[in-house]
């Protein structure tokens, strides 16, 4: 296994997959952690639309019998699992707010039930402002609340998006305290400490052996590709252009996320 590397930040070229892939060999010295959109799945319109790649799920499968996986996602954990054919592996739901480990045991970060009361009164007051509108998607989920925009015009998003921001920062200070978090052509309202780096703190407890390997695509992965980097793991984001990142790597799509995997299993 190759020693960590350390971030870029602006500037982190793109990396070849396959030679990316088989310098991280062998793949059971890591705890191999992916998102789901962008990621393993191409980002589409509308999330009830989205797929893994093709051949992601071949290559999750043989990947399973080598190293211990998990998916850390802002989806449900049970749409998410639906969409990967019940791989075995750890999951990661509400980016963090849902988790299970690999042998069954639910480890949720949040009490659904004390994040409710807020998250219906967000989405109820959130619904009145955009469900009159095309193109907006209000996705309840079981510890947070997602407002998509991708599908909405221009001027509509210019229109409504501050209006649906204040909606959520005004209800950001409900206990036991929420975070409003922006992502592709989405704003979502999550319970603080519910983050995709607490998720991965927590399941990488169960393999203390192995440094994370995280692969993501959005803001919202930086906070797992740090733990990666705490433990002396690697960072891989997937983006066809620079940004800032927290990653030490990066390569462009979801086709070459299947083609880094098929090089580690080798």
């Amino acid at each position: 296994m190759t020693a960590a590397r350390e971030p870029s930040g602006e500037g982190l070229p793109l990396s070849d997959p396959e030679q990316l892939g088989r310098e991280l060999r062998p793949a059971d010295a890591w705890l191999v952690v992916l998102d789901f959109d962008g990621t393993l799945a191409p980002i589409v319109d509308h999330p009830d639309l989205a797929q893994p790649a093709p051949g992601a799920l071949e290559v999750l499968d043989t990947l399973a019998g080598q190293a211990p996986i998990a998916v850390v996602s802002g989806r449900p954990i049970a749409d998410v699992r639906r969409r990967l054919g019940e791989l075995t592996a750890a999951y990661a739901g509400g980016h963090g707010a849902e988790l299970i480990l690999a042998d069954g045991e639910p480890a949720p970060l949040v009490d659904p039930g004390a994040v409710a009361a807020t998250l219906d009164r967000a989405e109820e007051e959130v619904r009145a402002l955009v469900d009159d509108a095309a193109g907006w998607l209000v996705e309840r989920k079981q510890a947070s609340l997602a407002v998509h925009h991708r599908l909405a015009a221009e001027d509509s998003v210019l229109e409504l998006s501050p209006r649906v921001q204040a909606v959520l920062e005004q209800l950001a200070a409900d206990p036991p305290g929420f975070d409003v978090l922006a992502g592709k052509a989405v704003v979502e309202l999550r319970p603080v400490g519910a983050d995709k780096g607490a998720a991965l703190e927590r399941i990488a407890r169960t393999a203390p052996t192995r440094p994370p390997l995280v692969v993501g695509d959005d803001v919202t992965d930086e906070d797992a590709f740090e733990v990666a980097r705490s433990r002396g793991g690697r960072a891989i984001l997937v983006a066809t252009e620079d940004r800032p990142t927290a990653a030490t790597d990066r390569i462009a799509d979801p086709d070459e996320v299947v083609r880094l995997l098929a090089a580690l299993v080798g």
